[in-house]
């Protein structure tokens, strides 16, 4: 098993800082101030976790101030997004940002976003994919944090409880740590009901799995879900719009400078005291 020393506390526990967004964060600033945001994150929000996670496309700044304050990074090897085919979603890999190239940069770990359905005609090709990342982490002595995105395809019944489980069984002999979104609609949900599910989620990793905060969930709701998760097994958090998507609503940048500076830190220490 990899060691995982650099991106965990002495309990084990992760908790990780997550702006690798990329076309999704022009939501939330302009393009032009995406590097600046990053760096702002990483000067906010890194020192009330044990690291970031961020993009050698738009993160360098981040980086070198990551590298500067001794923050653990944990670099994507993603393009962003994904090429839309009718066989599924495809993930691309950076061509210049290797894994080998992220751990010069000053990378902890390698983080890999990957789309799955295991009924899609891509599978294969997407499971390839986390192989050979897997491979090259292999030989530079990192760990690999697979995120696993679920989708439905057409005439597909399954929940996404279903296929975040079977995701987990296709992949996990090529991931050192799952990064998994909450496995229900949490929208007006008793989170409470969920506990047996969330147990067998942690006994079919055998790995440790984080909580990411995708889509529209708000902070309270990510917070009493985080609790719960990790409850059930689960080793921490990777957050990021569940911190400061309400930037979105801020005019000037100052403003959105602000809310992270404050908002957005005080958010990530209430976070990471819940688990201790």
């Amino acid at each position: 098993m990899k060691d995982l020393s650099k991106i965990q506390q002495q309990n084990g526990l992760i908790k990780i800082a997550a702006f690798d967004h990329r076309d999704s964060l022009t939501k939330y600033v302009p393009q032009e101030k995406l590097s600046e945001f990053k760096t702002l994150c990483t000067e906010y929000l890194g020192p009330h976790s044990t690291g970031i996670l961020v993009d050698p496309e738009y993160g360098q700044e981040a980086i070198k101030k990551s590298n500067e304050m001794n923050i653990t990074g944990i670099f994507s090897r993603e393009i962003s997004g994904y090429t839309d085919t009718p066989q599924g979603r495809n993930t691309e890999l950076y061509k210049d940002f290797t894994s080998a190239k992220l751990k010069e940069l000053g990378a902890e770990a390698i983080k890999l976003l990957i789309y799955y359905n295991h009924q899609a005609s891509n599978a294969e090709y997407q499971r390839n994919v986390v192989k050979t990342v897997k491979e090259e982490c292999d030989q530079i002595n990192l760990p690999l944090l697979v995120e696993i995105i679920t989708y439905p395809i057409e005439n597909d019944s399954q929940t996404k409880l279903d296929l975040t489980r079977k995701a987990i069984i296709d992949l996990k002999e090529y991931t050192d740590i799952f990064k998994l979104e909450y496995p229900f609609d949490p929208a007006g949900r008793d989170l409470t009901q969920d506990k047996d599910d969330l147990i067998e989620i942690t006994e079919l990793c055998e790995k440790p799995w984080i909580l990411l905060s995708r889509g529209g969930m708000d902070f309270q709701t990510f917070l009493k879900a985080v609790v719960l998760c990790c409850g059930s097994g689960a080793s921490g958090y990777a957050v990021g719009r569940a911190i400061w998507q309400e930037i979105k609503d801020l005019e000037t940048w100052e403003e959105k400078a602000n809310f992270l500076k404050t908002t957005g830190a005080q958010r990530m220490q209430i976070l990471s005291n819940a688990l201790e």
